[in-house]
This record gives C-alpha cells, sequence and structure tokens, in this order.
C-alpha cells in the first residue's frame, strides 16, 4: 500500500543465520506492541467451528477458546475470518458453497449474526477473506482463482465477480488463500495494497488492480506453504496514521512474520491449536 512501509527483517542465508532473523521478527513485533500494547491474534480453528486466541510471540499458548455459533442458512462453519476496520467486528464468510453468509462474529463468545449472504458462489477448497479498508468493501479469493467482492457500504448489495486471478492472464492462478490488505486505518490520506499469499508456488504476490485480479510475485516464502493458509497484515498507527506494517501467517500449523516486499517467512513457533486462519484485532489491549 502507498504511503506506508513494510517491516520486514533480511532473508536468511544460512543455517546459522536462522537464529538472529527469528529475534528480528520479534524484536519487530515487540516494537509494534510498544506503539499498540499487547499483540493477540484470533485463529480460525479445528476446520471452521472454532475461534482461538493467542499471543504471536507465544502462538503455542493458547489464550481464549470459543466454539462458533448462530450459523445459518447451510453455512456449518466458516471459511474466512477478519477485522473491519469501520466498526472495528470481526467478520467471517461461511461455507455454503451455494450462498455463503457474512457474519459479525463475537470473538470472545463465538456468537456469529448474519449480515449478509453472498449472491455468487464459492468456488474452491481454500479461501482467503480481507477487507479493503478505503472501499469499505470484503475481498474473497480461493485456490481456483476466484476474486469476489461484497460492497458493506450498500446495504444489500450484490456480491461482485471481480477478474480471476492471474499472473499472465488469461492463465487463471490456482493455490491463493491467503488475502491482506495494508494500512487498516480510516485516515483518507493513506490507500491501501492487497497482498496474497500462493500456496502453490509458495509466494507472496501484490494483486493489483484488485478488481482485475492482477498478481505480481514479490518474493518466495522459502516455506512449503501446502494447504489452508491463514494470513493477515497489522497496521502500525500512530495518531491513527500508519507507519508500519507487519504480515503474519498460518502455515502448517505454525506462525511466521511475513515480509510482504521479500517474500521472506520466518517462524515464531507452532501454534497451539490446528488454525486455517487468522485476524490481528484492530484495537489491541
Amino acid at each position: 500500500m502507498a504511503g506506508a512501509s513494510s517491516v520486514a527483517p533480511a532473508a536468511a542465508t544460512s543455517d546459522s543465520s536462522s537464529a538472529s532473523v527469528t529475534a528480528a521478527a520479534k524484536n519487530l513485533i515487540s516494537a509494534a506492541r510498544s506503539v499498540a500494547g499487547t499483540l493477540r491474534v484470533v485463529g480460525l480453528a479445528d476446520g471452521g467451528d472454532k475461534l482461538v486466541q493467542f499471543n504471536p510471540l507465544k502462538p503455542g499458548k493458547i489464550t481464549g477458546s470459543v466454539a462458533v455459533t448462530g450459523l445459518t442458512g447451510g453455512d456449518t462453519a466458516l471459511v474466512g475470518i477478519d477485522y473491519r476496520v469501520q466498526d472495528g467486528n470481526l467478520y467471517g464468510v461461511g461455507d455454503n458453497p451455494a450462498s455463503a453468509g457474512v457474519y459479525s462474529v463475537n470473538a470472545s463468545t463465538g456468537v456469529a449474526t448474519q449480515v449478509t449472504r453472498l449472491s455468487v458462489a464459492l468456488s474452491g477448497t481454500t479461501f482467503g477473506v480481507d477487507f479493503n479498508p478505503a472501499a469499505n468493501a470484503l475481498r474473497v479469493v480461493s485456490d481456483t482463482g476466484q476474486n469476489l467482492r461484497q460492497p458493506f457500504a450498500t446495504p444489500g448489495a450484490a456480491t461482485v465477480a471481480d477478474g480471476a486471478l492471474s499472473y499472465a492472464a488469461p492463465a487463471v492462478a490456482t493455490g491463493v488463500n491467503g488475502a491482506a490488505y495494508t494500512n487498516n486505518d480510516l485516515d483518507p490520506n493513506t490507500a491501501t495494497t492487497l497482498f496474497v499469499l500462493d500456496t502453490a508456488l509458495d509466494q507472496v504476490a501484490i494483486q493489483s488492480p484488485a478488481n482485475a485480479g492482477s498478481l505480481a510475485p514479490t518474493g518466495k516464502l522459502g516455506v512449503d506453504a501446502a494447504g489452508a493458509t491463514g494470513f493477515d497484515i497489522y497496521s502500525v498507527l500512530r495518531n491513527g496514521s500508519p507507519i508500519g506494517s507487519i504480515g503474519l501467517a498460518a502455515v502448517n500449523g505454525s506462525l511466521y512474520e511475513v515480509g510482504l516486499l521479500t517474500g521472506t517467512a520466518t517462524s515464531l513457533g507452532a501454534i497451539g491449536a490446528d488454525v486455517t486462519d487468522i485476524a490481528i484485532p484492530l484495537v489491541q489491549r
């Protein structure tokens, strides 16, 4: 995203440097914590029917766990979660492929309240879900190249099927199942950039224009990211404006700090639950 710096450690070049790289990643998150308080992450676990909470510096210690309840319309679990800056609430997308519900979810109780339903059928087995803070719209991408947009500014608005994900049209990119926007703030002077995780190619890419689905890789993760991957970006704010971004990803049971402009994934440790998506609360306490 223009107007914000991406904060990431240098890539590891050898086994001997891995310890220093991990320390650098932890120092970065500690710096963010000094600005925003004690960091916590909400994870979608157990196949999408449970929410867990943990500190990214101690991902093995689960500090909260609740079952997701209140799903309707054929939804049995959530496929992705994210926080919306306009109201600070956690939202989730249901798993009914024909008409998935979009829910406001209480992270403390797990109670889900339907807000709307997608009017375009889901296509895929794993999904990335994230709010565009500038457009006030929910982005849903999938491992089949699906690229959906659910507007929130107009109540009852229909879901928009945007251009299929692609590195070089007309070839469709398959394997993308993590999505996150930078600069989660209400400052009209900042823009936002959509980053995605491609688990087929094990890399980070920028999706721009987001509505066109055009992908440009920024770098390799350095780890095998096969399967469902949780991804979110924490915007470090000062006086309401972004001063940096930290990418976190849940990959194969572990939490990683992800260099947005390098792709480098640095392990922060194993997560104490089977997490398939993550969302970082906008207000840390």
